[in-house]
């Protein structure tokens, strides 16, 4: 081989070893630069575990009602309609250029979220560390801080954990933060059954007359989902009836009245009474056909749901009116009840309650108090068992009281008490203690029918005889219709309160400036905090609407 080839073949040689080596540097060097990435990575993640320890051992120590106060944040929601009357919801920001607004509102979304979880787990008497906070997180959530400290106590050993002890200190804290409320200008708000699809609405299904008084007096499921979603946004807290009074039994047998001047809740939230007129799913509501749902159930976890028909003919189970759905909002949403209020439900008689068929005309079909309804419905019901009816209704009634609910007479004929005299109000309480008082047990309140008073605003007087019977009968606490918000009234022997409504009517006039009553109206729907009513009013209401 010459020499020239030899030294060119040797300088091949020379420069693939150096091409070798480089590339063998090159390698290590990525090797090294993996591992360390490697190590770094894994180091961040370890922190991330402490770091997220760290926050929700705090997030067990804190209620949802301190932070969102603190914080002066809410998590904006619309409702979306699934299309059968079962919505969810859909958080939003409330300014999309804000991201520390953005993650304030995650953050107080995900601590919502986890001391609804917490519920699950709430008792008095906890048996470890993580159920004692988890139960102190729920109860304080709902105000109810002195529960939630002796939950705690409850706890052997408490005094010795730094965690408890500073979770005691927080709910003393936030308790002393409280004050008391006004109970004389608490606001009360009220709705009928919820309509969870169009055809009530609808002319052509339902015809000009019924659907006409359902626009006018009801609610749809996502008009419904809306407003209750404001009200909880703005700040406001379902209390019950009877925790604006303190009532005192004599020794006379007779009840003494006066406000609660210790009802107290912290910065920024506000009482609000709920109630429910009607829930017995009369034959007039086309059972199955209007939208309505047919009757109230049981399901397999014991908790309170309705049957629907829905406009295939498929019947379901679920959220379909408010009982379901505002226990479903109050799991999501613990902070929305004080102390684990719900509303009051107003029952009639003369067709049953809850969609079961317990007045006692129903036993035989030639009763003559029956109508043709009654006797239709019984003509297509050969089977019916009036003892299982009223078994399966006083069933509701106490998985109702259990979670909050309470009861109130609104007559048993729906009568209006203005234009009935003391007598007839006699015999008709008398028919609804019959056909309810062995479903629902004792009660002492009454919710008028029509909003039709026993007497003017001034006080219920001593020569009211409508006033003095019922007083006789145990009622304390009486409803009207009034619709200016936070109208009450307290009398030495009774608490008297004005219902708005939030039905078709209300709603129309709120948010339309030509409406006779849109004044007043527009002024309560603001106090609520409910707006852009026409983003949720249901497409096929007829307008304009007139009271029913």
């Amino acid at each position: 081989m010459p020499q020239t080839e030899r030294n060119h073949d040797r300088d091949s040689r020379e420069r693939e070893r150096l091409r070798r080596q480089r590339e063998a540097r090159r390698r290590a060097q990525r090797k090294k630069a993996l591992i360390l990435r490697g190590v770094v990575f894994g180091l961040l993640i370890a922190v991330l575990i402490v770091v997220t320890m760290i926050i929700g051992n705090l997030t067990r120590r804190q209620g949802s009602l301190k932070k969102d106060t603190a914080a002066g944040t809410t998590s904006a929601a619309a409702t979306a309609d699934t299309g059968d009357g079962q919505t969810g919801t859909v958080s939003t920001a409330a300014d999309t250029g804000a991201d520390a607004d953005t993650a304030s509102d995650a953050a107080a979304v995900q601590e919502t979220a986890a001391v609804a979880a917490s519920s699950a787990r709430a008792t008095d008497n906890p048996s470890t560390k993580e159920e004692a906070l988890a139960s102190a997180q729920f109860f304080a959530a709902q105000y109810d801080y002195d529960r939630a400290i002796a939950a705690i106590q409850n706890f052997n050993g408490y005094d010795a954990d730094t965690d408890l002890t500073a979770a005691i200190d927080e709910y003393t804290a936030t308790k002393a933060s409280c004050s008391p409320v006004d109970v004389t200008s608490v606001g009360h708000v009220f709705f009928h059954s919820l309509l969870n699809d169009d055809r009530g609405l609808r002319t052509d299904i339902v015809g000009s007359d019924r659907a006409w008084r359902n626009d006018a007096a009801m609610t749809t499921v996502v008009e419904f989902d809306n407003m209750v979603q404001q009200m909880y946004d703005a700040g406001y807290v379902m209390v019950s009836l009877d925790d604006i009074c303190i009532k005192t039994k004599n020794e006379d047998g007779s009840v003494s009245v006066q406000p609660n001047n210790s009802l107290m809740l912290p910065p920024g939230k506000k009482p609000l009474i709920m109630s429910e007129d009607d829930l017995s799913y009369y034959h007039t509501y086309g059972i199955g056909t209007q939208g309505y749902a047919t009757k109230m159930v049981l399901d397999e976890n014991g908790e309170v749901k309705c049957e629907y028909t829905d406009e295939n003919g498929e019947t379901k189970i679920g959220d379909y009116d408010m009982v379901p759905r505002i226990d479903t909002f109050v799991k999501e949403h613990p902070d929305f009840s004080y102390k684990g209020a719900k509303p009051t439900v107003a029952l009639t008689g003369y067709n049953g309650v809850f969609g079961y068929r317990t007045n006692d005309y129903y036993k035989d079909i030639n009763n003559e108090h029956l109508d043709q309804d009654q006797i239709e419905w019984l003509q297509d019901h050969p089977d019916f068992d009036w003892d299982k009816d009223v078994a399966d209704a006083t069933a509701i009634a106490d998985a109702m009281k259990a979670n909050g609910w309470t009861f109130a007479s609104h007559t048993y004929g729906h009568w209006n008490a203005s234009t009935h005299s003391a007598e007839q109000l006699q015999t008709d309480n008398e028919r609804w203690m019959t056909c309810n008082h062995n479903i629902v047990g004792d009660i002492d309140k009454i919710i008028f029918a029509f909003g039709g008073d026993i007497g003017t605003v001034g006080g219920y007087t001593a020569d009211n005889d409508k006033f003095q019977y019922f007083k006789s009968q145990g009622y304390v606490i009486y409803c009207n219709v009034d619709a200016h918000i936070g109208w009450t009234e307290f009398g030495p022997d009774y608490v008297r309160t004005g219902r708005v409504p939030l039905d078709g009517f209300a709603m129309y006039q709120a948010m339309t400036p030509e409406g006779g009553s849109h004044g007043t109206y527009a002024k309560d729907f603001e106090i609520l905090g409910i707006s852009n009513v026409e983003s949720f009013f249901n497409q096929y209401r007829i307008t304009p609407i007139e009271s029913e």
